[in-house]
C-alpha cells in the first residue's frame, strides 16, 4: 500500500502542479483516501474536481491500482484551512 501511496503521490504532483496530497490507508476496507489540496480548484464546483481527479486516476493509474483508492476530497488552500480550524476547535 504505501507504495501506491507514492505513486498516488506522484501522479497527483504531476497533474496538479503545487497541490498537496494528503493521503492514509482508510480501515476496515485498507483503501487509500484523503485530501487533495490544490489552489487550482478555486472557482470550480466540487463535482467537476471531482471529474478532472477521476480523469487523471483513470489515465495514469492500472485498474487494479484504481481499484484501491477510495474517496479523496478536492480542496482548495482556503477551505483546506476552514475545515483544520473546525477541527480544532472540536
Amino acid at each position: 500500500m504505501a507504495q501506491l501511496i507514492d505513486k498516488l503521490q506522484t501522479v497527483l504532483g504531476a497533474d496538479f502542479p503545487g497541490a498537496s496530497a494528503e493521503l492514509e490507508i482508510v480501515p476496515p476496507a485498507k483503501k487509500i483516501g484523503g485530501f487533495l489540496i490544490w489552489a487550482g480548484f478555486e472557482g470550480i464546483e466540487q463535482i467537476d474536481r471531482q471529474r478532472q481527479l477521476a480523469r487523471v486516476l483513470r489515465k495514469r493509474l492500472s485498474s487494479e491500482d484504481a481499484l484501491r483508492v477510495t474517496t479523496i476530497l478536492t480542496l482548495t488552500p482556503a477551505e483546506s484551512a476552514v475545515m483544520k480550524e473546525s477541527a480544532s476547535a472540536e
